[in-house]
């Protein structure tokens, strides 16, 4: 049985990483509740709840889950999403985009893959299973804002996937990127895997850009310091 062993890392006092064996969700404080930003592979679900419940001190069946963002339509980032909207009643989001896939009606497209990405690939790939389809609520597009008590705006990074979309808390200088950044060991890389390379560069750089304190992905730790100067020096030495 795979590890569905989740740690939960307070990052500010309403957002926390969700850490799992090969992938992060990232829990949002919504009043007595949660938003949830991506959903793990499937089977990850009780887990997820599981965490939100020792974050909020009490038990899973009790947690309030309102929102659902998908920050894009791979199988590791949207595996739990169906049980855990079936369950909660949350809402699910998701870009205009990636929602197809999200929903089954197409998939999502092939990753043009580097030589060094190839065994890499064929490593991973076989330990996500396949995420159950689902309707997706709310079609998000660039310039869509979310009136969260911590609000967020979405801004389109597309290349990892066409839909592929980032969360910017502005009022508190926090970005969450899904898989159009990555870090490893701390530094802040391009994300692996994707549809578009030349384009989730682009992506790279705009999100870069920003003025952020704060800088979370779907794998990889998050950057909890200076993260926009980091995010820009590693845009400076993209191809």
């Amino acid at each position: 049985m795979p590890d569905m062993t989740i740690d939960a890392i307070p990052l500010t006092s309403w957002l926390w990483c969700l850490r799992m064996p090969l992938v992060q969700a990232y829990a949002v404080r919504q009043g007595q509740g949660f938003n949830l930003i991506d959903t793990g592979t499937a089977g990850q679900e009780d887990a997820i709840l599981d965490a939100l419940a020792g974050i909020a001190g009490r038990p899973a069946s009790g947690i309030d889950l309102h929102d659902i963002v998908l920050t894009h339509g791979h199988d590791d980032h949207t595996g739990g999403a169906a049980a855990l909207a079936a369950r909660t009643g949350a809402r699910v989001l998701a870009s205009a985009l990636d929602a197809p896939i999200v929903e089954g009606t197409q998939s999502a497209p092939a990753p043009q893959l580097a030589d060094w990405e190839v065994p890499l690939f064929e490593q991973t790939s076989p330990l996500v299973p396949p995420a159950p389809e689902l309707p997706v609520d709310t079609r998000l597009e660039e310039g869509d804002r979310l009136p969260w008590e911590c609000p967020a705006e979405v801004l389109a990074a597309p290349g990892h996937t066409p839909g592929s979309i980032a969360l910017l808390f502005a009022e508190s200088r926090v970005l969450i990127a899904g898989d159009a950044i990555a870090s490893h060991e701390h530094q802040p890389i391009l994300g692996v895997f994707n549809a578009d390379p030349r384009q989730a560069i682009s992506s790279f750089r705009k999100l870069a850009a920003l003025d952020v304190e704060i800088a979370c992905f779907g794998h990889g730790d998050p950057l909890v310091t200076a993260a926009g100067a980091s995010l820009q020096a590693a845009a400076d030495r993209l191809a």
